[in-house]
């Protein structure tokens, strides 16, 4: 009895076994298109971040370039500065006055060769003996 049930039972099995594979297959197909559009929007997002990424590396180096004239402006003025105050006509005055403190020179000579009014003169003497 059984026996004469088991063609329709393979036939059955075929059937059920050929619908489950048409079903994981468009599961499959689905699956598979999607993470095509992820790919896809995925490059396209690396496309985006290199281009990003190449001006941020352009801008960054331009910017050095102009940190560097910058700096090199900066020390050029320093140097400037420095050259300015070293021959300004009262520094001189002060330098040599304090010079001729150092070798004992009195507030009269102080006030008669570098032309310091007494106050000042006497301001050099008891900054520079002590």
């Amino acid at each position: 009895m059984f026996i004469q049930y088991i063609p329709w039972l393979a036939i059955f099995l075929v059937i059920v076994s050929f619908a489950t594979t048409l079903f994981l297959l468009r599961k499959v197909n689905k699956k598979n298109r999607s993470l095509e559009i992820l790919i896809k929007s995925l490059i396209a997002q690396q496309e985006s971040n290199k281009k990003q990424f190449s001006e941020v590396h352009s801008g960054a180096i331009g910017l050095g370039k102009k940190l560097q004239q910058i700096d090199n402006t900066v020390n050029k003025i320093q140097e400037h500065q420095v050259d300015l105050v070293a021959s300004a006509p009262e520094n001189r005055l002060y330098t040599r006055a304090t010079k001729m403190v150092e070798l004992g020179a009195s507030i009269e000579e102080l006030m008669l060769e570098c032309e310091l009014p007494r106050a000042e003169a006497e301001l050099l003497l008891n900054l520079h003996r002590k």
